[in-house]
């Protein structure tokens, strides 16, 4: 895979003005000759700080990996438009539906089990239909500080 990357990003003109020169630097030719663009040190620098978008697909495939792609598209778009296939896709929608039914009534069935009677009547909704007072308007009532008119 990195040799595959290595020629893409060398197919551009910047890069492979870079892998060019730094082979074929008169000092260090002998040592630079195998040295790929990836390989430089300071290429490596600058794609840590400042690291590049991939390129298009339609750069990085052959023309024979393109056209398999297509192909295998326009292969399941055909399957898919076949009778028989799209009764099957049919049946297995109808069953997932009736299994997310199945599954959301036994949660509320569970959920329901759970509570209990004393979870309900611990709500102000509940205690107000049976005529008690919750803990707020009982603190509620010893703060008139009201005095009466003289």
């Amino acid at each position: 895979a990195k040799k595959f990357v290595q020629a893409v990003v060398s197919t551009q003109s910047t890069g492979w003005m870079v892998e060019y020169l730094y082979r074929n630097n008169p000092r260090f030719k002998a040592q630079r000759q195998e040295m790929e663009l990836l390989d430089i040190p300071f290429v490596q620098k600058i794609l840590a700080k400042r690291p590049q978008a991939p390129l298009p697909l339609h750069l990085r495939l052959t023309k024979g990996e393109a056209a398999t792609l297509i192909q295998a598209g326009v292969r399941g778009y055909m399957a898919r438009q076949d009778a028989h296939v799209q009764s099957f896709r049919e049946k297995i929608k109808k069953k997932q539906s009736a299994a997310i039914v199945i599954q959301s009534a036994w949660r509320g069935h569970k959920i329901r089990e759970s509570i209990t009677d004393q979870d309900l009547c611990d709500r102000d909704v509940c205690n107000l239909y049976y005529g008690k007072k919750s803990a707020v308007e009982d603190e509620g009532e010893g703060d008139d500080t009201e005095t009466p008119a003289q």
